[in-house]
């Protein structure tokens, strides 16, 4: 198929009618339209969907309301004050039918009056289609490009990373692929058979058994997309609400109204500084009561303390004089007690008559009093007084903040937001319950595939002994075996082409060293990373198989398990179970061992996941063997200058059919369309006039020279 004349009539941006013509062939095959923002690239990209496929080209499932709105936003907002308005937007294309090109002109037209009614009318060779030629020719062109492939061949760069990453964008990918590769076939097959087997007279239990199996494992799949894709679709809800949330305080707050984030935080200062105060007052009272009367007779304070001091020592000498004159004592010191109390009456005292006459333990209280007098600096009386008036400064500006702040719309602002809130709590509730439904349902899953490979196995085991030649059975079970061996053929090919794209499109050495994309379609990438035998050793021994599989990959694991079942199998390991593996690495000494470690791909930077999406999906549409157009819009959105001449040579050169690349003068530039130039068959420039029309101009690329 290829397009050769676009029309938009009073769509978007487009007032009146703007005309691109679009004809290519096999050596130039480029069409560039070019675009600042806002300028109606987009716009062109929606029409050209919504003018092939309709409703299913902007995501609906039917024509009912949600897309009549989101038709009835695209029409020229200037036609609008017209009515009734009219719109179209008309494409003519060439399918070749085998023998010669067919010519089709597909116009989608709509009227606004009381309402929005859409009509859509097909010429084919000049001659229009009756309403059963449209209906087939429209599930014709469905049949070239499916609605599970309309974001492969409508390429937008700012959101292929969802289609391609997101959750459940493994299966959205696969049935891409099995439609792609024309295996959506064998589910048709395989139902027919089902049919015929039930019809028939004879009947094998097990086949029973395994088609309810079957049946059990596509339900809880089912289930998992399900659970997936509603969870995919709260978090969007969430973020929105969110989003919705902050755009309505930043109003509020722009407007002079303070948030109640805001006031809460005021308030709450206000309050730690009164608290402030009363520890400081209360430390003025406590000192004003305990010390300052003390502080006024500070000598005679201290005339105490030495006279506690003198006291107890002379307490001390009383003391030592009566143990001397013990009668034990007395005996072993003899004649040295009067020199020895000598002496003691120069240590202690002179054993006078106390004046206080305090214990042990009122002297301590006092001397601790008498050193808090002593130790007390009065600057701290004055410090703490300027820091009441400072805080009392704090305080009155936080009021006069307060009384300040625009709170006319407050009643307004908090119901709204409460509003909000009691929505975004809904939705994290949600979220929650989604979060906590998926991992049960996907052990669900498992189990279930589980329990399809054991009745699959006994049924293939039956129709071995068994005597009748049951066609549908073996036809069922071989139509899986057969799928899975040609998804397999398919999928290495994906993977070989993935390989030499990627390396192609990425400066970076060792970005990706290897993929895998498994039977769900789930793709797993590799780096050889050079690891130390003893640290892995280390690392089996502390974590658990499962642990280990998460910070590695399987691929490493497997490959960690194949070395040390070789070395047990030669005898030089103890085991072939997970000890005999930490086993292995622990033998290997200070060596280093090169392993498939897995990325996580949601570890990626934007770019490289744009580079990685664009690798994955020109090894997929390589398998197409048809000659579709590729329309792709914001090729660059997350490309830096580095890798973008390598997209540029590797990737829309290399696209055979048509290709449109819709760009703004940052992403595709000078150097990039002479890089191009011999592939491109016609450009355009869209300019914004006065922010509300678009206008169309043909050979011009803003400020790139070129002629056509």
């Amino acid at each position: 198929m290829r397009i050769e004349r676009i029309a938009l009539y009073n769509f978007g941006s487009y007032e009146g009618e703007a005309v691109f013509d679009t004809r290519t062939d096999k050596e130039r095959n480029i069409i560039l339209v070019g675009g600042k923002n806002g300028a109606g690239k987009t716009t062109l990209f929606t029409a050209m969907r919504v003018c092939l496929y309709g409703y299913m080209g902007m995501g609906y499932k039917n024509q009912g309301a949600y897309y009549t709105r989101a038709v009835s936003k695209f029409l020229n907002s200037s036609a609008k004050l017209t009515r009734p308005t009219k719109a179209h937007v008309q494409m003519e294309i060439c399918i070749n039918n085998g023998r010669e090109l067919d010519r089709y002109v597909l116009t989608r037209a709509w009227v606004l009056g009381n309402a929005l009614s859409e009509t859509f009318e097909v010429e084919k060779n000049e001659a229009a289609l009756g309403e059963g030629e449209r209906a087939d020719f429209e599930k014709y062109l469905r049949s070239l490009i499916p609605p599970e492939l309309f974001d492969l061949y409508f390429f937008d760069g700012e959101k292929i990373a969802d289609f391609f990453l997101d959750e459940g964008g493994s299966a959205r990918i696969k049935g891409a692929f099995l439609t792609l590769c024309g295996y959506d076939v064998f589910d048709i097959m395989r139902k027919n058979f089902r049919r015929l087997h039930a019809n028939s007279s004879k009947s094998l239990p097990d086949l029973e058994e395994y088609l309810q199996a079957e049946e059990w494992a596509e339900q809880a799949q089912a289930v998992c997309q399900g659970l997936s894709e509603q969870l995919r679709i709260c978090a969007g809800e969430l973020e929105s609400c969110e989003g919705e949330i902050a755009a309505l305080e930043r109003d509020y707050h722009e407007k002079g109204g303070m948030t109640q984030d805001e006031w809460a935080e005021k308030l709450l200062a206000q309050k730690e500084e009164d608290k402030k105060r009363d520890r400081w007052n209360g430390l003025l009272k406590k000192w004003a009561n305990d010390l300052i009367p003390f502080l006024m007779v500070r000598d005679q304070v201290l005339s105490v303390k030495k006279q506690i001091e003198a006291e107890t020592g002379d307490q001390k000498y009383r003391d030592f004089c009566e143990v001397l004159d013990t009668p034990e004592i007395s005996r072993l010191v003899g004649g040295q007690a009067p020199a020895l109390k000598e002496i003691a009456r120069g240590q202690f005292g002179s054993g006078g008559q106390p004046l206080l006459n305090l214990s042990l333990e009122q002297s301590a209280a006092v001397l601790g009093q008498i050193k808090q007098v002593a130790d007390f600096d009065i600057q701290e009386v004055s410090n703490c007084k300027r820091s009441i008036k400072r805080s009392l400064d704090v305080s009155a500006a936080i009021r006069q903040e307060l009384e300040n702040s625009s709170v006319s719309a407050v009643q307004e602002y908090m119901g709204r937001r409460a509003q909000l809130f009691e929505n975004k709590s809904r939705l994290l509730e949600r979220q929650s319950q989604l979060e906590r439904q998926l991992p049960v349902q996907k052990e669900v899953s498992k189990q279930a595939d589980e329990e399809l490979a054991r009745k699959k196995a006994r049924l293939e085991d039956e129709l071995k002994r068994a005597s009748i030649n049951d066609i549908s059975a073996r036809a069922i079970v071989m139509l899986d075996k057969l799928q899975k061996v040609l998804y397999r053929r398919q999928m290495e090919q994906v993977e070989a082409a993935f390989r030499r794209e990627v390396n192609a499109l990425m400066r970076k050495k060792h970005f990706i060293d290897d993929i895998r994309i498994d039977g769900q379609f789930n793709v797993h990438i590799y780096r050889m990373e050079d690891l130390s035998a003893g640290t892995l050793a280390e690392a089996l021994e502390a974590n658990s198989e499962e642990e280990m599989r998460g910070l590695l990959g399987d691929a490493a694991m497997e490959r960690l398990r194949g070395d040390a079942a070789m070395e047990w199998l030669r005898g030089l390991a103890d085991a072939d179970g997970p000890e005999g593996v930490a086993a292995y690495c622990r033998a290997q000494g200070d060596a280093t061992l090169t392993l498939p470690v897995e990325i996580d791909k949601n570890s990626l930077s934007n770019g490289e996941k744009q580079i990685f999406i664009m690798a994955l999906y020109y090894a997929l549409v390589q398998l197409c063997g048809h000659e579709i157009p590729f329309i792709i819009d914001t090729p660059f959105a997350r490309i830096d200058t580095e890798h973008r001449q390598n997209i540029s040579q590797h990737f829309f050169r290399k696209l055979e059919g048509q290709v449109f690349i819709l760009s703004t003068d940052e992403e595709i530039d000078s150097d990039h369309v002479r890089l191009l130039e011999d592939r491109i068959a016609s450009v355009y420039l869209l300019e914004s006039v006065d922010n509300k029309r678009t206008a169309v101009i043909k050979n011009s690329y803003f400020e790139v020279p070129h002629g056509f």
